[in-house]
């Protein structure tokens, strides 16, 4: 019978700690990506994560080799996995296992039992690796770049534009009204083993990727696509203000071409365009106000409206107003119930 696999507690905590920034946590319909993937080959427990911009891989070599394993920890239970090996010393041995729909970790501190989905699917990141590492020349030079100053770059828009001569010259940094440079690191811990090239990195990691098989994986084909609805949002400030400025223009006309014998259309024409005159008005006041918070609020919005939940939000919002949406749903129904139909109309005029 195979041992199971086991390792320390600090380079679990490690693995999550690398990985955890990079789950599609507030994802829309991403439901594969919402969380980390622990793969063990035996010989390496691997983290897997991604929210389909970007892909972390982190390993750590197994204590006790033992029987191959691939489950996904979604994002509700990080936490308290994070909670659970953060308790233990770090040179702390835990144990994993797998059981009908569980991740079982033992530790000294007692045994964690996680929920997982047997059989789960997850994008498979080793191809897409040998893919995106085929494609970079091997003799491209190689530039160190020290990962911590990247955060810096976070309020520099959401979408800056980038260039870099390569070798020891700086990266260039453009964003709106947003310009700079980032130097190369360069010094190198003599202790730090990383790849120079392509080829280095695949034989540094040619017991986790396997064998090339020569077939590609792009990313954007390898990661599964969000559930959208028919509609899209406009996730930007320019396609916000362009959308409600087309949909003003298209409900005033709407309004005019209405049947006159619906007043149903016509109020409702009327409500759209005045709703979107009044978002526009309110947006640009933002903009004009605090540039990055519109922008903010613009992509956040985006993801609301594409997850087709803003039912239940709104209700919560109204009741966190201090609201009776309740309320609201009864005079709503009671209305209805009180408007003669179109049916009882028309015996009435007869």
């Amino acid at each position: 019978m195979a041992s199971s696999p086991t390792l320390n507690a600090h380079n679990l905590a490690r693995l999550i700690r690398t990985t955890a920034p990079h789950t599609a946590a507030d994802g829309v319909g991403l439901d594969a990506l919402d969380g980390i993937r622990f793969d063990s080959d035996g010989t390496h427990l691997h983290a897997i994560a991604s929210d389909r911009y970007t892909v972390a891989v982190a390993r750590a070599r197994l204590i006790t080799p033992g029987e191959p394993f691939a489950r996904t920890v979604h994002c509700p239970d990080i936490a308290a996995l994070r909670a659970w090996v953060d308790a233990h010393h770090g040179e702390a041995a835990l144990t994993l296992t797998t059981e009908a729909g569980r991740l079982v970790l033992d530790g000294p501190r007692g045994t964690l039992r996680i929920p997982v989905t047997d059989g789960e699917k997850f994008p498979d990141w080793r191809k897409l690796l040998h893919t995106a590492l085929a494609d970079v020349p091997n003799d491209a030079p190689c530039t160190r770049w020290t990962s911590r100053l990247w955060e810096r770059w976070q309020h520099a828009n959401h979408e800056v534009h980038t260039w870099h001569a390569g070798g020891e010259n700086p990266l260039i940094v453009v964003g709106t009204d947003v310009i700079g440079l980032q130097a190369p690191h360069r010094l190198r811990t003599p202790t730090l083993d990383q790849a120079d090239t392509p080829a280095d990195a695949l034989d540094a990691w040619k017991t986790s990727l396997g064998t090339d098989t020569g077939q590609r994986l792009d990313l954007a084909d390898a990661l599964p696509q969000p559930r959208r609805t028919a509609h899209t949002a406009a996730s930007t400030v320019p396609e916000k203000t362009e959308e409600l400025l087309r949909q003003t223009l298209n409900a005033t006309n709407g309004l005019f071409n209405a049947p006159s014998d619906d007043p149903g259309a016509v109020a409702a024409y009327a409500l759209s365009g005045v709703h979107a005159w009044a978002a526009y008005r309110f947006l640009k006041a933002l903009v004009k106000a605090d540039p990055d918070l519109a922008a903010d609020t613009a992509a956040d919005l985006a993801e609301q409206l594409d997850s087709g939940e803003i039912g239940e939000w709104a209700w919560d919002a109204a009741v966190e107003a201090g609201h009776d949406p309740q309320q609201w749903a009864d005079d709503r129904d009671q209305a209805r119930a009180e408007k003669p139909s179109t049916t009882d109309t028309a015996a009435t005029s007869g």
